[in-house]
C-alpha cells in the first residue's frame, strides 16, 4: 500500500501503490447518509463523529491506510499519488473528511462558517479590507508557524492536500521539527537564554481577523512558545507564529519588554534561517500531514494565484471535549 518509504529525520516521504476501487463511492454514501448538507463541500464537526469513525473502519481501503499511517510513527509525512486528483470537489473533500477522521476528530476553527475543509487559496485583495489577514488567504511566502497558536487548544494534526500545486516554481512546503529548532537555539548563549524565556514568560498571540468573531474584533490568546511536554521523550510542545505574536505584543504593551522582544526575534531568525529543514515542492495529488505540536511549517514565496491546497486540522480529542473556537466549549 505505501512503497519506496524515504525519511529525513522524522519526516517521511511516501509513494502510494494502491487502487481506492469502489470506496470512493462507500465513503461518499456512508457521509451523505450522516450530514444533512456538506457546509458547501467544506463539511464540520460532526456530532455523533465518534460513531460515524467506527462506520468508516468498515471501508477497507481508509482502514489500512490509516494504520499504515499511524505506524510510521513520525512527525511529519508527504504522501505522493493518493488517488483524488480527478475527483469531483465533494467527493475530494469527502474522502479527505473521512481520512481525517480516521487520524484524529477534525475541527472548525473559522468561528463565522464552521467549516472543517479549508482552501489554502489567494483571494482577491479587495477582499481583505486591510483586515490582519492569515499565510492562506495570500500569496507569497508564510513564515514558520504552528496552526491554531492563538486558540486555547491548538490541535495536534492537520494535514495539507495539493489540488493546485503552483506553476511559477514556488510555493515550496516547509517542515521544520522540534528538536531542530531547540538545537539551532542551544547554539549560542543568546539562543539558550532565548529558549529560556519562551519557556517560562506567556506571550500574547492576535487572532486574525478571518478567525476571529468578526472582522472587528480585536482576541488575544496568552500562552508560552514552549509549552510542557505531554509525550514521553518530548522536551516541550510548541506554538508559535511570528506576525501573531507581534501584533500581539503591540496590542498588549504591557506584557511585553526588551528581553522579551529580543527572545522573540532570535526565534524568528532560527526558524526562518537557521534550523534544519525539509522543504520540497509538493506536487498535485500530495498530501502532507504533520504534527503541529511538534512542526514548524511554512512556505516559501510563490505568484501563481491558481496553487490551491485543501487544510483539515484533526484534534486527538472529539469536538465535544475542545475549549475554545474550534471546540463545543467555548471561551
Amino acid at each position: 500500500m505505501l512503497s519506496s518509504v524515504e525519511y529525513q529525520g522524522k519526516i517521511a516521504k511516501v509513494n502510494i501503490d494502491f487502487s481506492w476501487n469502489n470506496d470512493f463511492n462507500i465513503i461518499f454514501d456512508i457521509l451523505s447518509q450522516r450530514f444533512n448538507g456538506f457546509n458547501d463541500n467544506g463539511f464540520y464537526p460532526h456530532p455523533d463523529e465518534v460513531v460515524l469513525r467506527q462506520e468508516l473502519k468498515e471501508v477497507s481501503t481508509l482502514r489500512r491506510l490509516a494504520e499504515r499511517i499511524g505506524a510510521l510513527n513520525v512527525n511529519g509525512l508527504v504522501l505522493h499519488n493518493l488517488g483524488l486528483r480527478d475527483l469531483p470537489e465533494e467527493r475530494r473533500n469527502a474522502v479527505l473528511y473521512a481520512l481525517t477522521l480516521m487520524l484524529g476528530y477534525p475541527t472548525s476553527t473559522d468561528q463565522r462558517t464552521g467549516r472543517v475543509a479549508w482552501d489554502v487559496k489567494a483571494r482577491p485583495a479587495s477582499d481583505s479590507d486591510g483586515r490582519f489577514v492569515t499565510f492562506s488567504e495570500r500569496v507569497g511566502s508564510a513564515d514558520m508557524h504552528t496552526d491554531s497558536s492563538f486558540y486555547p487548544m491548538p490541535e495536534e494534526q492537520f494535514i495539507l492536500y495539493v489540488v493546485n500545486a503552483a506553476q511559477c516554481d514556488g510555493g515550496h512546503s516547509i517542515l521544520i521539527d522540534a528538536d531542530d529548532v531547540y538545537a539551532a537555539l542551544q547554539r549560542t548563549p543568546e539562543g539558550a537564554a532565548a529558549f529560556e524565556l519562551l519557556r517560562t514568560t506567556p506571550v500574547p498571540f492576535r487572532v486574525p481577523a478571518v478567525y476571529a468573531a468578526g472582522d472587528d474584533n480585536l482576541e488575544i490568546h496568552v500562552a508560552p512558545v514552549f509549552g510542557p511536554p505531554v509525550r514521553a521523550g518530548d522536551r516541550f510542545t510548541m506554538r508559535w507564529r511570528y506576525d501573531a505574536i507581534k501584533k500581539g505584543l503591540a496590542a498588549r504593551p504591557d506584557m511585553g519588554s526588551p528581553a522579551l522582544e529580543d527572545a522573540v526575534e532570535i526565534m524568528h531568525r532560527v526558524a526562518e534561517r537557521e534550523a534544519t529543514r525539509f522543504m520540497e515542492q509538493l506536487p498535485t495529488d500530495t498530501l502532507m500531514l504533520a504534527d503541529n505540536h511538534r512542526m514548524l511549517h511554512g512556505r516559501t514565496t510563490y505568484t501563481d494565484e491558481r496553487r490551491h491546497l485543501i487544510r483539515i486540522r484533526m484534534s486527538e480529542v472529539p469536538n465535544a471535549q475542545r475549549i475554545g473556537p474550534s471546540g463545543v466549549v467555548r471561551d
